[in-house]
């Protein structure tokens, strides 16, 4: 006999990962991974920032984070500099390039979300953010 929510868990797994693979698949003309999106993001936000305040944010674990961060180092998209209060502080921030290319995510990722949502109105994608962090809120 099946559980009561054994359709809803089985079709959020399904959803998050065909839109985790869309997403993939619209960032990949531009060499991005959403993981890097992610990171590319954040720091286009927050920057600059420590390693330690992204992996938090981006709620990835610090060695995750460090090999995102060193991929896009090679990439020549972020930089890395100590902080001069604390030297022991990794600081990042966008390189010009980084700056440019996440500038082109936005707009790619706000296209691909577009069409991930299309026929969903305002009121829609409000109760959808509810639900979610209501959903959130409950696991925590």
């Amino acid at each position: 006999m099946r559980q009561k929510f054994d359709e809803f868990s089985f079709q959020t797994t399904k959803i998050a990962k065909k839109m985790h693979l869309f997403l993939s698949r619209n960032l990949a003309d531009l060499q991005v991974t959403p993981e890097q999106w992610t990171i590319l993001n954040i720091i286009h936000q927050k920057a600059p920032i420590s390693q330690r305040e992204l992996a938090g944010l981006s709620e990835k674990d610090t060695p995750t984070v460090n090999r995102i961060i060193d991929v896009l180092q090679r990439k020549n998209l972020v930089i890395r500099e100590t902080d001069a209060v604390d030297r022991r502080k990794t600081l990042l921030s966008l390189s010009d390039k980084g700056s440019e290319l996440t500038r082109i995510l936005q707009e790619t990722v706000e296209e691909a979300c577009k069409n991930m949502f299309a026929g969903f109105s305002e009121q829609d994608l409000q109760t959808f953010a509810t639900l979610l962090n209501q959903i959130e809120n409950n696991i925590e």
